[in-house]
């Protein structure tokens, strides 16, 4: 069952920082899952901060030489943004300014459970830049959530 909107303290609270989703053990057959992935959603991507077609996820990651950007639009809308850091490791953020009711929450909930399942790998959602201190995690092989109370 997915927590309610309000269950999650500071979940979606405007602190002026992002929320991630990061994604562990990562390889490339997950890579190419989660390019399938994105045909199920509208997503744009640059390069250097120039609107290109995106090359698929191993070209990305074997391109070190400039910034890669893919933004991926749920409804609501929600932004969510991906930008390539290390092979092993998926990492996405979003703004808590843009989950303002239980409509995006479902909807970023609901891409979570999307992205776990078609990976195979746990997801977290966590404070930025704190993968080891998730809010809540997704587990594809259960199909359920954890909340976790370990942020204070």
């Amino acid at each position: 069952m997915r927590p309610d909107f309000h269950e999650i303290e500071g979940l979606w609270e405007r602190d002026g920082s992002l929320r991630d989703i990061y994604v562990q053990d990562m390889a490339a057959v997950h890579w190419n899952r989660f390019d399938q992935l994105l045909s199920q959603y509208i997503y744009s991507y640059s390069f250097d901060g120039v609107a290109a077609p995106f090359p698929g996820s191993h070209s990305v990651l074997g391109n070190r030489e400039g910034v890669h950007g893919l933004s991926i639009l749920l409804d609501g809308p929600v932004e969510i943004c991906c930008h390539f850091f290390i092979a092993e490791q998926l990492e996405l953020d979003i703004s808590p300014r843009e989950i303002t009711s239980p409509l995006e929450h479902e909807e970023v909930l609901s891409f979570v459970e999307n992205l776990a399942g078609a990976l195979g790998l746990p997801a977290h959602i966590t404070p930025e830049n704190s993968e080891h201190t998730p809010f809540l995690t997704y587990a594809a092989d259960s199909r359920t959530w954890c909340k976790h109370d370990n942020l204070g």
